[in-house]
């Protein structure tokens, strides 16, 4: 099936390179557009017994390439397609020194058809959920080296104890942020903009129905104040039988001044079995130049993996864009797990690479 796929994605690319234009499938108006991005890096881990270098596939915004497809069904009404796949060698949310390479495969993004008009957006097919990303919002232009996602990064590498063994607590299991349901199959509806805020509700399921909700906010400031973005969230995935549903409430917003000079918060609660999971994130940045960005972070997870635990994160990230579509980026950061009981070793990163897209 991936040879079927594959080849004819690579003819569509050629074409269209040839041509220098966009395709019209079947010439009948509907316009057929390929873009993606590639986006690699070294990274540098020591978790306080081992160090060592990892050649991975960026998981802050990961290979990928996608084709979208839109027309216009009547004046006023737009209908098409997206279709997304990613595809990573040693995803850097996945490598570890016990799973040291990571090969690659096509992982489902978006499955999309949508009609647009009026009166908002209907998405249909596997896709975000309404409240996907509302505890990701940034401002600050140094996203694809370090945000609110404290495991895109390092998320798989497992604490030391006092001894030097590894135990089975990982970054993602103790500091995630908890951004509700990300991608599924569902019905998803988007509101027109209305003075900046767009509302989203969804319906599907994974192995059981989830619910969503989001209310989105981005608009420029009065005078110099410059520009403020938002979202909020709630989702529930409903228990399987004897669980616990589980339910997700939260948001970021995040600020970015004229001058350059930005400031970004998230958190989240989550339900969880006898316990509430939460995260909480700050940055603060400035962007110069319009090639230059630089940002310092913070983020705390609380009782996500038991009862007790205290995560938390310090993090500096500096991205430069020579050019619109290709980035140089950077980033250390440092990782520790409070846990009642236990003494752990600190987990230390630093990163350097580049996202070209296309």
């Amino acid at each position: 099936m991936k040879k079927l796929f594959l080849a004819p994605a690579a003819g569509v690319a050629a074409a269209m390179l040839a041509a220098g234009n966009p395709v019209h499938a079947q010439d009948k108006g509907i316009e057929v557009k390929l873009s993606g991005q590639i986006n690699r890096a070294i990274l540098r881990a020591d978790d306080g017994g081992q160090k060592d270098w990892f050649n991975v596939d960026n998981d802050n915004s990961s290979t990928r390439f996608r084709f979208d497809a839109a027309g216009n069904v009547r004046p006023g009404l737009r209908a098409g397609i997206l279709f997304e796949v990613e595809y990573q060698s040693n995803p850097s949310n996945v490598v570890n020194f016990v799973t040291r390479q990571a090969s690659p495969s096509l992982d489902e993004r978006h499955m999309d058809i949508f009609v647009n008009g009026g009166w908002g957006t209907l998405r249909l097919g596997q896709g975000d959920g309404a409240a996907n990303g509302a505890a990701e919002v940034d401002l600050s232009g140094t996203s694809v080296a370090h945000y609110s996602d404290t495991t895109g990064v390092g998320g798989g590498f497992l604490y030391r104890n006092s001894a030097g063994i590894l135990t089975t607590s990982s970054i993602t299991a103790t500091l995630a942020n908890q951004d509700f349901e990300s991608r599924y199959d569902r019905l998803l509806y988007q509101s027109p903009v209305f003075s900046g805020f767009m509302a989203e509700t969804s319906w599907g399921n994974k192995a059981t129905d989830i619910f969503e909700l989001a209310l989105r906010y981005s608009g420029k400031l009065d005078g110099a104040l410059g520009t403020l973005a938002g979202a909020l969230g709630y989702s529930r995935e409903d228990a399987v039988p004897g669980g616990v549903d589980d339910k997700i409430f939260g948001g970021s917003i995040s600020w970015l001044h004229s001058s350059g000079m930005n400031l970004t918060f998230a958190h989240t609660n989550r339900d969880l079995p006898g316990r509430e999971g939460k995260f909480t994130y700050l940055k603060a940045g400035y962007k110069f130049n319009n090639r230059h960005a630089a940002s310092v972070d913070f983020g705390q997870g609380d009782d996500q993996e038991a009862g007790g635990d205290e995560a938390t994160m310090f993090g500096l990230g500096y991205v430069y864009t020579p050019i619109a579509w290709a980035e140089v980026f950077g980033l250390i950061k440092r990782h520790d797990l409070d846990r009642p009981g236990a003494s752990l070793h600190d987990i230390n990163f630093a990163m350097i690479g580049t996202r070209v897209k296309f």
